[in-house]
Order: C-alpha cells, then sequence, then structure tokens
C-alpha cells in the first residue's frame, strides 16, 4: 500500500498548482487552530514539507491539507512538497488514513463517511471488510470503526445535525457525535434484548434528543442505564416492569431516564454490585490469618458481624 519515501522529490511547488484532495476525511478547519498555524507560519514558514502526487499537470495534496490553506491565506508563491506517486483510489484513502491516525483526532464522522468508501473499494476487491481487515489498513482501532458504524447507520438528517455542531466551537457543541453513540448503543441494545419496546425508532429517537436538549436527560452517559433497563433479565429484575417503564422512557413527557432506572432495575444491580463486593471481600479475608487483624480491622469486622446479623433477623 505504501508509496516509497526513496521515491519522492523534494521540491518547492507553486501553491496555485495544489488541490486539495477529494478523498481527505477531514472536512472541517477549526478556526483557532488555523489562527495559531498561521502565526506560525507567518514567522518561521512552512517547516515541514506537505506531501503531493501528480495529476493532470498539477499537483494534489496527500498530506499538508492545513498548512497549504495558511500558505494560501499569507499570499506565498511558492511551499515546499515531496512529490510522490499517483496512488489509486483506494490507496490514496488509506494513505491519508495512516498519515493522520497518528498525528491527530480527526472528527469521528468525517471519518465514518470515507470509512464506507472504504468498505465499499475493498469490497470489490473480492474482500470482506471485517473489523480486523479494516483496523489493519486504516490503521484505526477496532472501537473506533465500532463506533463509525454506528454513525454511519444513522438517518442523514441526523449526520447533517452532527455536521453543523461539529463546525461550532467544541464547548457549544450540544449534539455532539458522542452522544448520537450513546444513544444508538443503548437503542440497539433494547432491540436486542426487548424488541417489542422499540415499535418506531424514529419516533424514539425524536424524543430522546429533545430531552437532552431540555435537560431531562442532562448527560449523554444516562443512555448507559437504558442499555441496563433492557437488560432487566440478567439482574432477575421484573422484565414487565423494565418494558414499563422504557416505554414511559420513549414517551413526550418529563420521565427522566434516572426515574425509569429506579422504577425498574436499580434494586436488582444494587443486590449484584453488593454480592460482587461480598465475594471478593469474602476471597480477600480468606487469605487473612488470625495474626494479621490488627485493631482497626476486628473493629471494622465486628461491625460487619453486627450489620449481617441485623440483616439476617
Amino acid at each position: 500500500m505504501s508509496i516509497s519515501a526513496a521515491r519522492s522529490q523534494l521540491r518547492q511547488i507553486p501553491v496555485e498548482k495544489i488541490d486539495r484532495n477529494p478523498e481527505n476525511p477531514r472536512i472541517l478547519f477549526r478556526q483557532e487552530e488555523m489562527d495559531a498555524l498561521l502565526e506560525s507560519i507567518r514567522k518561521y514558514g512552512v517547516q515541514v514539507p506537505v506531501s503531493v502526487y501528480r495529476e493532470k499537470g498539477r499537483y494534489v495534496l496527500i498530506d499538508g491539507e492545513r498548512r497549504w490553506r495558511c500558505v494560501l491565506k499569507l499570499n506565498l508563491k511558492t511551499i515546499p512538497a515531496l512529490v510522490q506517486e499517483r496512488p489509486t483510489r483506494l490507496t490514496n484513502i488509506l494513505l491519508m488514513f495512516n498519515i493522520h491516525a497518528l498525528r491527530e483526532q480527526w472528527d469521528l464522522l468525517t471519518i465514518a463517511l470515507k470509512l464506507r468508501d472504504v468498505i465499499a473499494l475493498i469490497q470489490n476487491e473480492g474482500i470482506s471488510s471485517t473489523e480486523g481487515e479494516l483496523s489493519q489498513r486504516t490503521g484505526l482501532s477496532r472501537g473506533i470503526i465500532r463506533r463509525c458504524h454506528l454513525l454511519l447507520n444513522l438517518p442523514d438528517k441526523y449526520k447533517n445535525v452532527i455536521l453543523e455542531e461539529l463546525q461550532k466551537p467544541k464547548r457549544k457543541q450540544k449534539l455532539t457525535e458522542d452522544f448520537f453513540i450513546e444513544m444508538e448503543r443503548s437503542l440497539k441494545t433494547v432491540e436486542r434484548a426487548m424488541p417489542d419496546v422499540i415499535q418506531d425508532k424514529e419516533r424514539v429517537r425524536s424524543v430522546l434528543i429533545q430531552k437532552f436538549r431540555t435537560d431531562i436527560i442532562p448527560n449523554r452517559v444516562l443512555f448507559r442505564d437504558v442499555a441496563k433497563i433492557a437488560r432487566a433479565r440478567n439482574v432477575d429484575s421484573d422484565p414487565d416492569r423494565a418494558k414499563e417503564a422504557l416505554k414511559h422512557l420513549f414517551s413526550r413527557n418529563s420521565y427522566t431516564i434516572k426515574e425509569a432506572y429506579e422504577d425498574s432495575v436499580s434494586d436488582a444491580y444494587s443486590e449484584r454490585d453488593v454480592l460482587t463486593r461480598l465475594d471478593a471481600l469474602i476471597e480477600r479475608l480468606s487469605r487473612f490469618k488470625a495474626s494479621d487483624i490488627d485493631k482497626d480491622i476486628r473493629q471494622k469486622l465486628l461491625e460487619v458481624i453486627a450489620i449481617a446479623k441485623r440483616l439476617l433477623e
């Protein structure tokens, strides 16, 4: 896949003869980041050459679009560039994934949109686009690839919402990529564990988004409790009660995730947590000898015994 660096040529290339790469997954450039880079180039010039390939008498960027944009804005005539061989379309995309994945974190949706093209091109070669194959070719972790699939499966209108949010400063973003990923993960769990609860997924999304916008759902991480409610059977909790809580949560009202969790599975998960902790405590205590027990530990054990007797009575 790689293009040999030994065959690259370092040149000063006229800026106006360079075009952005249409396959570049990165489509958003935040102003504050660009301003800092522009000031650096104004003072010290371009310290790291861009990478390009020839295309019909012009050059196409492989790496260095931000540097190129800043040089254009500063009206500089040339830019140092490594000229490489023209890659295939698949190699072109994979080069940029591997160049940038190790250097900086792109916005996840922009990765996902281009990953879709990678999948199609790989499948055209008769190769299965498994998580492992995609990870090996792109340099992305399997976790990131799974998150990308969640975003790709969203309706287009929500992808557009995310793109609009990504153009805002981070502190002003509300309906972020992470919000949609947490929501979609929880809904997938509900569909898998309780398939009769969600009759209209788009309506449910709309309800949850509105609740998040109005802070009825104050934190995206709370969606993990939705998945816990759906897995009520795993903790021997009443599945019918859990279903009713989820249906109520998925309706247009002020019912919160916290209320749904407490009304359905909270006690069961608390009991499981206590059991897990007790098992760990018993296992650790079994290693002790009488000589290991100091005054403080003895006092705590007596307190545990007293509480246990009271509960057992």
